[in-house]
């Protein structure tokens, strides 16, 4: 949600949130928001932190185009989809600061060895993006 000065984003609704601890990255026990799910969380594999860097994905890239990555849905079938590549956020906003959109793809990268590993990457790889080039 953004405030009202439309300046400072504030994080909401952690219902499905579980601890990072090693019984709640097991198989199986995690669940999500089918259009935010990542691909080892749909398949059932050990998930890691990895699994939230793409959610945070996901909603970086539907801020950024008003669009998914992939078909939008409401039952885990959409995402099944979530193992193929990403369309292309340039698709939806060409003007898009490049570092930017490759930040963004790491981050929803559906092989989670080469996905983006952690925010503070992701953080590292923006870092020179200044407020102009996000448009």
């Amino acid at each position: 949600m953004l405030t009202n000065n439309g300046e400072d984003i504030k994080l909401i609704d952690f219902g499905l949130s579980v601890p990072s601890t090693k019984e709640f990255m097991q198989p199986g026990n995690r669940t999500g928001t089918p259009n935010y799910m990542a691909p080892e969380l749909v398949r059932r594999h050990t998930t890691d932190q990895r699994l939230d860097v793409f959610a945070f994905g996901v909603t970086a890239y539907e801020i950024c185009t008003f669009e998914l990555p992939w078909m939008r849905g409401t039952t885990g079938m959409a995402a099944m989809t979530h193992d193929r590549p990403p369309i292309d956020i340039s698709k939806y906003r060409p003007q898009i600061n490049p570092a930017l959109a490759k930040a963004i793809h790491a981050c929803i990268e559906p092989l989670m060895g080469q996905r983006c590993p952690s925010m503070e990457k992701f953080l590292q790889m923006i870092r020179e993006v200044k407020h102009e080039d996000v448009q």
